[in-house]
């Protein structure tokens, strides 16, 4: 049985990055809500956020009446958030030094794994991402913001449904004179269709509009047009669920993070999301 993790973004700034994300994850059509997205490996001015299919845990032997409290306590048969942030626990406490090849490495080699231990978990998604990664890192040296990102999927074919692979890899870096802009992961492709240009553009306010809409140097924005910019997203987006369903459910309270000058992010209090 799996779970569906959803939407997180990130906006960089001069000062560092605003990283946000709602607070629902659906497993067996259950709506399960104040759960974490956003992680703090060891490396310092970095997190890290997993999107998608990234949890598999034991199905129970028993009919579940509470599907979200036995999601808490249920054996992981694989748990992408653990496999990501291990790794950066145990890679070097430089972020300037992370190594995304091995990172990739590492979570192709533990979805192949578990691929082979149940080879039938992953057959529904022949020819899809199964999840997404994205590790941020902040250096106040250059006032640059690198984000590491990229996908794990499952070629169409082949006797388990396919073959584990890695898509959609990249490493940016954004300084001060990069053009200020949101990064979303998860359901991207439903906030750019239903939210930026669809009917839930309606609930974006109008400073997150400008943001949007005119692309003045990054090294321009503060963190406080960050955090407010970030928060409407997420907002806008669970409103815009109402009528307009994507893939996972968007909801929950927004889990907020600045990440800057201090080895460790800051986490921000949790607005509503809807």
């Amino acid at each position: 049985m799996l779970a569906h993790a959803t939407l997180a973004v990130i906006v960089p700034t001069r000062d560092g990055f605003v990283v946000a994300s709602d607070s629902r994850v659906t497993y067996m059509g259950a709506r399960c809500d104040g759960i974490s997205k956003i992680y703090t490996p060891r490396p310092a001015r970095t997190v890290a956020v997993v999107t998608g299919n990234s949890v598999f845990v034991q199905a129970s032997t028993s009919k579940v009446s509470n599907p979200c409290q036995w999601l808490a306590s249920a054996p992981r048969l694989l748990d992408m958030n653990a496999v990501v942030t291990g790794f950066l626990d145990h890679a070097t406490p430089d972020p300037l030094s992370f190594s995304l090849p091995d990172l990739v490495a590492g979570c192709v080699q533990a979805t192949q794994s578990f691929q082979q231990s149940n080879p039938a978990a992953l057959r529904a998604y022949a020819g899809m991402a199964i999840f997404s990664v994205v590790v941020a890192s902040y250096d106040p040296g250059t006032a640059a913001t690198t984000l590491y990102s990229f996908a794990v999927r499952l070629t169409a074919g082949g006797s388990n449904g396919g073959n584990i692979e890695a898509a959609r890899v990249t490493q940016t870096k954004v300084d001060a004179s990069s053009p200020r802009s949101v990064w979303v992961y998860g359901d991207a492709e439903w906030l750019n269709r239903i939210v930026y240009q669809g009917p839930g553009r309606r609930f974006l306010n109008a400073a997150t509009l400008d943001f949007l809409q005119v692309h003045s140097p990054q090294g321009d924005v503060p963190l406080e047009l960050a955090q407010a910019v970030a928060t409407n997203l997420i907002q806008a987006a669970a409103r815009a669920t109402t009528a307009n369903p994507p893939p996972n459910s968007i909801g929950g309270e927004i889990r907020l993070m600045v990440v800057g000058s201090n080895p460790l992010p800051q986490q921000l209090s949790s607005p509503p999301a809807s």
